[in-house]
């Protein structure tokens, strides 16, 4: 099959299928990427994660893009960010035009109140499973144990991305 039909499938698989925000698309889009095409391993999934968490934009569409350019240039990146973004918009649309008329049907709020902690599942599954990857000694540790510290403060995730990373340079290389 055609690489660029291959990104456009595989991301729409992802898009489509997962509720929530991009956090929650995470564990769909790692089984895509590494599990089933195995276009990275799990170590540069967990680095394109960190990468696409501080580029401007949503979280899964840089994820789409940067995976499709890396492995088909420009036609690529295109065609995975349409597959990803296409799909969920289409349902979107259809959701939108019926959930004016059945927002108030009791099954509807069933339905949004019972989403809620399988989205949550679906993020703590992401981060989990990031977290076995990047988490994997002392120093990784510490530098976890800081960032969550001072995002918990409320410090501006901006600044817990570059102070952590320019203290986490000096940290893994210090430690070597």
């Amino acid at each position: 099959m055609n690489i660029l039909l291959q990104l456009a499938l595989s991301f729409a698989r992802a898009g489509l299928f997962t509720f929530g925000s991009g956090y929650a698309m995470l564990a769909l889009i790692e089984r895509e990427v590494v599990g089933r095409s195995g276009w990275l391993t799990p170590s540069q999934f967990a680095d394109l994660v960190a990468v696409a968490e501080v580029t401007p934009g949503p979280l899964t569409i840089n994820i789409a893009t940067f995976v499709g350019y890396r492995l088909a240039g420009f036609a690529g990146a295109c065609a995975a960010t349409l597959g990803l973004i296409v799909a969920p918009m289409a349902a979107l649309i259809v959701i939108a035009h019926y959930y004016g008329s059945m927002r108030d049907l009791p099954a509807v709020d069933l339905a949004f109140r019972a989403l809620r902690p399988v989205v949550t599942a679906l993020i703590l599954y992401a981060v989990f499973r990031l977290g076995r990857t990047s988490i994997t000694d002392w120093r990784t540790i510490v530098l976890f144990a800081c960032a969550f510290a001072a995002l918990s403060m409320r410090m501006h995730p901006l600044w817990v991305a570059v102070g952590g990373t320019a203290a986490g340079m000096v940290l893994l290389t210090i430690a070597r």
